[in-house]
C-alpha cells in the first residue's frame, strides 16, 4: 500500500472495483468510490504490463465530487494487438489507481475469451447423400457484430476432422458454404467445432445426426399423466396418445399398438406380456397401465425396486383405412418411492447475526415441474462458536408450516438469527397426507454466518419478493443494516454486474431509525440474461473502518435488445403447396435477418421438437464471472463470489488473483458436467464398457451408494468398476452444482386447387429458405414459393444488430390440400427383393370423389402388373369411391433390378382435381457390407527417428464381391505442416 500526499485520517475511505479478470478487447468498466471527502478530487485510473509496468495499455481519468457522491468510473480496453496471445499460459495486468490522497496497484489475470459464437444448421439430421448447411452468429462482448474471421471444423463420431472451413465476417452473421457429407460417411453423431482465427480463444460447439432414415407421414404424441409414477399411480397410470398429420389435422381413425419396457442402469428390458392395442378415434387414445402387473412378469415386485428406473413407452400407429403407419417412444416416466424434490430459490447459504434469514424452498416432482398445494415443514436451530444449540423453528410451530404455491411451487420461512450464531442448520420436509413418512422428501442445509471484525452486517433480503425480473421492471429491494456503530451508517453504494461487467453502480442515502430499507433500481437490456447486485457500506468502528457488504442474483427473462417480428400476409391460415406468399420481417433498428425453414416432420425423426437457437440466450451467461447465488462468508468472499476484485484501506484486503476455482455453477454452465462425464467416459474404448460407465452417471437416490448401486450389476468386472468409478464422479459433479442448495426458475426466451392438368408435386425438401437479408430501414417484405410439401413449415428468424441478436418466435405456415395422395417410401431398398410401397388417398372435402392412382417406373423398376419391358410404364387405373372426411389406402408391389436412384411418379385421378407425386427409390446391392482399415504413419523428416516418406498399398478384389458392385477405397489424411 502506497500514499502519497498527506496522511489520511482514519475515516476517510475509499472503494476502488473492478471485474475479477480483465477481457482482451472488452470495455472493462471500473468504479471507484470515496467516503467522507469534501473536496473534489481526480483519479487517473490506468491498465499497465506486468510485471515491468512500463507500458500503458489503457487510462483514464475521473472526478470525483460532491455532485457524484464521490463515485464515478471509468472504461478501459486492452487491445489485442498490445498484449497479443503467445501461448496457453496466464497473462496478468496490473490495474493502477493515482490521486493526491492515495495510489494503488492491483495484479489482475486476463482472459482472451471475448464473444459469443452461435452455430446454425439448417436441421438437426442427415441421410449421407445431403449436405449441411451452416452459419455461425458473431457477437464480441458488447453484443455488435463481432467482424473477426472464423473457422469451422467439421468431425466425424471417431473424432476425425473431416474438413476445415475459414470465412470471413462482414455483417456478424457468417455464412459458410454447403458440407457435403462424404461418401461412406460414419453414422452417428457429427460435430462442427467453430473457433476465431486469431486473437480470442471464444469457441462454440454444435452436433448433427447422419443416419439413413425416411421422413415419417404423421406425428405421434404421448403425454402421459405426470412425468413419475409413485404409490398412488403405480397400479392405475393414465396414458394418452395423440396422432395428428403434420399439416395440423388428426387420424380419424387408427390402430395402436403400445409397448412398454423399464430402463435401468444397465440397459433396456422389455414387457411383451403389457402389449396393449388399442384404437385411436379422432387423433386421440387412452390407455391405462398397471405398473405393477406388468413389472411383475420380469421379476420386479414392487415399487421400491424400481426407484431410480424409466419406462419406456413405444407407440405404433397404422392408419385404419389408410396405408401409412409411424412410431414414437417416450422414456420420460420415472418410478420414484417419492415423487417430489426439495430446493430453495434466491437463498444464499449465508446469515447474518442479529437479522432475520428469509428461506424460500421450492418443491418438484422427479422431472423438475413445478408441484404447488404441497404442504411442507421446516425446522432451523442456530448454533453459537461454543456449539450452543437454539431452536429457532420447532417441528410443531405455526411459523414452520406452509403450503407451497401453485404459480410457482414455492413456500417462504424465516428465521430470526441469533446475534452469537456461527452455524444454522435446517430441514425441510413435504408433508403430503397421501403418502407414508418414507415417502416424503426430505432435505438439510447449514448456513454458515458472516464474519465480521465489528460485529456489523448487512443482508439483502430477495427470498420474500423473488420473481422473474423483466426489462423496464423497476424493483425494490429490502436491505437490513445490522451494527452497533448503526449511527455512523449514512449511506448504501450499489454495483450490477452482467455477463462478467460492471454495468450500474449508485449511492442511496441511509434514512435514519428504519429496520430497513428500499433500494430501488430498474432493470434495463445490458442486465438479460442474468445479473448480480452487490450493496455494500462503511463503518467506522473504534479505530478502524470496515467494508459490510452482501449480494444476490438476479434472474431477468430474456428479450431482445433489437426485437424481430416474422409474418406472412396472408388472409388464409392453410395455404397450398407452390403458392406464392409474402414474408414480412420487422425490427427496431436497422439489421441484418438470417431465415431458415423447416419441415416439422424431421422432429418426428429426431424425437426432439425444440430448436437449439431457442437456447441462445442462456449462452450469454458464460461470462459471469460470479459463482452460487450470492452471499459471502466476509466481505472479500462477497465481492469474489460476485465477480469483482476490489481495493480499500476499509480494514480488507483483496489478494486473490482471482485464481480459485468457483464449485457453484448456475444454470447457464451445466455443460460443464456433460464435458467431464464424456471425458471419463471417452477413456473406456470398448463400447459395452462406456455405457456401463454413462449407466452410473445417470441420477439416482442418495440413500443408496454408488457400491451398493454396482452390486445389483451382473456382468464382468471391468463393467462394475466402470460403473462405480462414473457413479462416484458423477455424484462428486452433482454436489458442487447450487441447485442443490438452489434452484432457480429459467423463463423461456421460446382451399384445394382444381386443374385441368395434373399438378406435379416433386419438391420436398426437409428445409428450405436458407437465406440473409439486409432489413432497412427497419422493415422488408419478400415474396417465397412454398414447397410442394403437404405439412406445417416452421420459419425461423435470426436477427443481428448493433443492439444485439434476437430470436424471432417461430412462425408456423400450415401447407395442405383437400384432396391428395401420400406415398411412403423407404430410405433405401435391396436389389432384386419384392417390397409393396403403401400410402393413402386424402380426401378432406365433405363430399364423396372418385378416385384411381397410377404408378410410372422407369427402366430398372419392375411394377407388378405391368406388361412393358421398356422406357417409363404405367398401369390401367380402376376408379374407387372415397366419401367426404375420409382417407383410402393404396397399395403397389415392386421390383428393383437396378442399383442406383429411380424415380418413381404417383398420379391421383379424380373427378375433380389430377396431381402427380414423384418420389425417389434408392437401390442398394444385396450382400453384407464390409470395411476393412489400415493405418501407418509418414515421417518424412525423420522427427521421430526413421525416414519414412512412402507407403504402398496392395488390396485383393474380394472373391465373394457382390456382381456389378464396385469397391470404394478412400484415404485420409492427417498431419502437421
Amino acid at each position: 500500500l502506497l500514499f502519497s500526499g498527506t496522511t489520511l485520517s482514519q475515516e476517510k475511505t475509499y472503494v476502488l472495483t473492478a471485474p475479477k479478470v480483465f477481457r482482451v478487447g472488452a470495455a472493462e468498466k471500473v468504479v471507484v468510490q470515496a467516503f467522507d471527502y469534501e473536496k473534489e478530487f481526480l483519479v487517473n485510473v490506468a491498465i499497465r504490463s506486468y510485471p515491468d509496468k512500463l507500458a500503458v495499455y489503457s487510462s483514464g481519468r475521473i472526478s470525483l465530487t460532491p455532485a457524484n457522491k464521490f463515485q464515478d468510473a471509468v472504461t478501459l480496453r486492452i487491445q489485442p494487438t498490445d498484449l497479443p496471445r503467445t501461448d496457453n499460459s496466464v497473462k496478468y495486468v496490473y490495474l493502477e489507481a493515482v490521486s493526491p490522497h492515495f495510489t494503488r496497484l492491483k495484479k489482475i489475470p486476463v482472459s482472451y475469451e471475448n464473444g459469443f459464437l452461435f452455430i446454425h444448421t439448417d436441421k438437426p439430421i442427415y441421410t449421407p447423400d445431403q449436405s449441411v448447411k451452416v452459419r455461425v452468429y458473431s457477437l464480441n462482448e458488447e453484443l455488435r457484430p463481432a467482424q473477426r474471421e472464423t473457422v469451422l471444423t467439421f468431425v466425424d463420431p471417431e473424432g476425425v476432422n473431416v474438413d476445415i472451413i475459414e470465412e470471413e465476417d462482414f455483417t456478424g452473421i457468417v455464412s459458410f458454404p454447403d458440407f457435403k457429407i462424404p461418401p461412406n460417411p460414419k453414422y452417428g453423431i457429427w460435430k462442427i467445432e467453430a473457433k476465431y482465427k486469431k486473437n480470442f480463444v471464444t469457441s462454440a460447439v454444435a452436433k448433427f445426426e447422419v443416419k439413413e432414415y425416411a421422413m415419417p407421414s404423421f406425428s405421434i404424441i404421448i403425454e402421459p399423466e405426470s412425468n413419475f409414477i409413485s404409490s398412488d399411480k403405480f397400479e392405475n397410470f393414465r396414458i394418452v396418445l395423440k396422432a395428428s398429420y403434420f399439416y395440423n389435422k388428426r387420424l380419424a381413425h387408427a390402430d395402436a399398438f403400445i409397448r412398454f419396457g423399464i430402463i435401468e442402469e444397465t440397459g433396456k428390458r422389455m414387457m411383451p406380456r403389457a402389449m396393449h392395442i388399442t384404437r385411436i378415434e379422432n387423433g386421440v387414445a387412452v390407455v391405462n397401465f398397471n405398473s405393477k402387473k406388468a413389472v411383475s412378469s420380469i421379476g420386479f415386485q414392487s415399487l421400491e425396486e424400481l426407484d431410480g428406473s424409466y419406462l419406456s413407452i413405444v407407440a405404433s400407429v397404422l392408419e385404419s383405412a389408410g396405408g401409412l403407419s409411424g412410431e414414437a417412444e417416450f422414456t420420460g416416466v420415472k418410478f420414484s418411492v417419492s415423487p417430489y424434490k426439495l430446493g430453495l430459490i434466491a437463498t444464499p447459504l449465508f446469515v447474518k447475526p442479529g437479522l432475520p434469514f428469509f428461506i424460500k424452498v421450492q418443491v418438484k416432482d422427479t422431472v423438475d415441474h413445478y408441484v404447488g398445494n404441497i404442504p411442507i415443514t421446516i425446522t432451523a436451530k442456530s448454533f453459537s462458536e461454543q456449539m450452543d444449540e437454539t431452536i429457532l423453528i420447532s417441528e410443531d410451530s405455526e411459523s414452520g408450516r406452509r403450503k407451497t404455491s401453485i404459480n410457482d411451487g414455492t413456500a417462504l420461512f424465516v428465521a430470526n438469527i441469533p446475534s452469537d450464531s456461527k452455524v444454522l442448520e435446517f430441514q425441510v420436509k413435504t408433508a403430503d397426507p397421501h403418502l407414508s413418512d418414507e415417502n416424503q422428501a426430505s432435505k438439510t442445509y447449514e448456513a454458515k454466518a458472516y464474519s465480521s471484525l465489528s460485529q456489523s452486517y448487512l443482508y439483502i433480503d430477495w427470498a420474500s419478493n423473488h420473481k422473474i425480473l423483466q426489462v423496464g421492471d423497476i424493483i425494490n429491494i429490502n436491505v437490513y443494516p445490522h451494527s452497533q456503530y448503526i449511527h455512523k451508517i449514512h449511506h448504501y453504494s450499489y454495483l450490477i454486474m452482467s455477463k462478467g461487467k460492471i454495468v450500474s453502480f449508485g449511492t442511496q442515502n441511509r434514512i435514519k431509525d428504519l429496520e430497513y430499507e428500499h433500494l430501488t433500481f430498474q432493470i434495463t437490456q445490458e442486465m438479460v440474461p442474468s445479473a448480480r447486485l452487490l450493496v455494500y457500506y462503511i463503518v467506522m468502528g473504534e479505530e478502524t473502518a470496515e467494508l459490510v457488504a452482501d449480494s444476490i442474483w438476479l434472474n431477468v427473462e430474456q428479450t431482445c435488445g433489437n426485437s424481430l417480428d416474422i409474418k406472412l400476409q396472408s388472409r388464409k391460415e392453410i395455404l397450398n403447396p407452390a403458392e406464392v406468399v409474402s414474408l414480412n420481417m420487422k425490427t427496431q433498428s436497422n439489421s441484418f435477418v438470417a431465415l431458415s425453414s423447416i419441415d416439422k416432420a424431421v422432429y418426428g425423426v429426431t424425437g426432439k421438437g425444440k430448436r437449439a437457437m431457442e437456447k441462445i440466450m442462456l449462452r450469454l451467461e458464460k461470462s459471469d464471472l460470479g459463482c452460487g447465488a450470492g452471499g459471502g462468508r466476509n466481505n472479500i468472499d462477497v465481492f469474489r463470489m460476485a465477480g469483482l476484485t476490489f481495493l480499500t484501506n476499509a480494514n480488507a484486503d483483496d489478494s486473490n488473483e482471482a485464481g480459485e476455482t468457483c464449485n457453484e455453477v448456475l444454470r447457464s454452465k451445466r455443460s460443464d458436467f456433460r464435458e467431464q462425464i464424456h471425458r471419463a467416459a471417452s477413456k473406456y474404448t470398448n463400447r459395452e464398457i462406456r455405457n456401463c460407465c454413462m449407466a452410473g452417471v445417470r441420477a439416482y437416490p442418495v440413500m443408496e451408494t454408488c457400491s451398493d448401486r454396482a452390486q445389483r450389476i451382473r456382468s464382468n468386472e471391468k463393467c462394475v468398476s466402470a460403473f462405480r468409478d462414473c457413479c462416484e464422479l458423477a455424484n462428486r459433479l452433482r454436489e458442487e452444482e447450487p441447485n442443490k442448495l438452489l434452484i432457480l426458475a429459467r423463463m423461456h426466451f421460446e382451399a384445394a386447387l382444381e386443374l385441368d392438368e395434373a399438378e406435379v408435386r416433386s419438391y420436398f425438401p426437409e428445409s428450405w429458405l436458407w437465406e440473409v437479408h439486409q432489413v432497412s430501414p427497419r422493415s422488408k417484405t419478400l415474396s417465397i414459393t412454398l414447397p410442394d410439401s403437404l405439412t406445417t413449415w416452421e420459419v425461423q428468424g435470426v436477427g443481428i444488430s448493433d443492439k444485439g441478436i434476437c430470436v424471432a418466435p417461430p412462425l408456423e405456415v400450415q401447407v395442405v390440400k383437400d384432396i391428395f395422395l401420400s406415398v411412403y417410401v423407404p430410405y433405401s431398398v435391396v436389389r432384386g427383393e419384392q417390397i409393396e410401397l403403401k400410402g393413402s388417398v386424402y380426401n378432406h372435402r365433405d363430399s364423396a370423389i372418385k378416385f384411381c392412382v397410377k404408378i410410372s417406373a422407369g427402366n430398372g423398376i419392375c411394377s407388378f402388373g405391368d406388361s412393358a419391358t421398356t422406357g417409363s410404364r404405367m398401369h390401367n387405373c380402376n376408379f374407387k369411391n372415397l366419401d367426404g372426411g375420409s382417407l383410402a389406402p393404396i397399395k403397389f408391389r415392386i421390383l428393383p433390378l437396378e442399383l442406383g436412384l429411380h424415380t418413381i411418379n404417383f398420379t391421383l385421378l379424380t373427378s375433380r382435381s389430377s396431381e402427380t407425386l414423384v418420389k425417389t427409390l434408392r437401390v442398394m446391392p444385396e450382400g453384407i457390407k464390409r470395411e476393412l482399415h489400415s493405418g501407418f504413419t509418414l515421417d518424412p523428416q525423420g522427427a521421430y527417428g526413421l525416414i519414412k516418406r512412402r507407403q504402398e498399398f496392395r488390396y485383393k478384389v474380394p472373391l465373394n464381391l457382390v456382381p456389378k458392385t464396385k469397391v470404394d477405397r478412400s484415404v485420409s489424411v492427417k498431419g502437421k505442416l
